[in-house]
């Protein structure tokens, strides 16, 4: 019996970091569920349920995150400094994917859906993260990082989240 006990209780625990938030908690929330190289993956909700997962790098003012959706889009965000910025450009694998910034004052931060190939491209980045919003260039060193794992373990999240596993 005691072994029964002793393994609900690891399942609950198990269980726990993907609990979404009572009414008493936060109506938007961050949890972190693993690290790979520099990235967090986190568990994101916004009003009170689950939203996506993401592969967050220098948390703070230039934090860079990698989304996953529940919606199964990805999604990339970046320090909105305020600068005019009609398109946000991904420099991935020696091509460049463009697309058009939405954007957040209350948090400075912009951010645009990716579409699969450049997600295929950002999967052989090695070594630094090129990311151009209007006239600001940023640059993530992810050193020896392999961005295949970290996409896997940011879908992973995203589907264990939604119950596919």
């Amino acid at each position: 019996m005691k072994y029964a006990n002793a393994s609900f209780a690891a399942l609950v625990l198990l269980a726990a970091p993907l609990a979404l938030p009572t009414a008493g908690q936060a109506q938007s929330g961050t949890l972190s569920q693993s690290k790979v190289g520099p990235f967090t993956i986190d568990y994101i909700t916004e009003k009170g349920k689950f939203d996506r997962c993401a592969a967050t790098l220098s948390p703070g003012p230039n934090m860079l995150r990698i989304a996953y959706t529940k919606g199964l889009v990805y999604s990339i965000s970046v320090p909105g400094v305020p600068v005019p910025a009609k398109t946000i450009d991904f420099h991935f694998g020696g091509e460049t994917f463009s697309a058009t910034p939405s954007t957040d004052p209350k948090r400075i931060r912009a951010w645009a859906a990716v579409d699969p190939t450049a997600i295929n491209a950002l999967m052989t980045v090695q070594g630094t993260i090129d990311i151009t919003l209007g006239s600001k260039a940023y640059s993530w060193p992810i050193g020896r990082t392999k961005m295949e794992d970290v996409m896997v373990a940011l879908e992973n999240c995203t589907h264990k989240a939604m119950g596919h596993y």
